[in-house]
């Protein structure tokens, strides 16, 4: 018997073979280096590169499951943030919003600081 089995990598994805288990490493540990790259550069404030779900290897790999959880705890982690700014921004943009429009014919408005 071979050392790679057959599996079905999605309902609408052909069958395949099975990679070796370093091989099976190797391909999560990329996609688990895609994301954290990806969360540090939401962090950073600069938009990542358009994702598209890879190909699966399989299941991941025991010994990785730990760093997954932990790249699920950050994206989760993320989305909060960024939902919050998201959220802080609309509240700026619904504030400017109640500024009434100038009447003024383009003349500039001056404001007496000094009492």
């Amino acid at each position: 018997m071979s050392s790679t089995a057959v599996y079905r990598r999605g309902p609408d994805r052909p069958l395949g073979d099975t990679p070796g288990i370093a091989d099976t490493n190797a391909v999560w540990t990329a996609i688990l280096d895609r994301l954290e790259a990806d969360i540090a550069v939401a962090f950073s404030g600069a938009e990542p590169e358009p994702w598209a779900p890879p190909a699966l290897p399989g299941p991941i790999p025991a010994e990785l499951e730990d760093r997954a959880r932990r790249v699920l705890n950050a994206q989760e982690e993320s989305i909060a943030i960024l939902t919050k700014t998201r959220q802080v921004a609309a509240a700026h943009l619904e504030a400017l919003n109640l500024v009434p429009a100038s009447s003024g014919a383009g003349h500039a408005l001056l404001i007496d600081v000094r009492g």
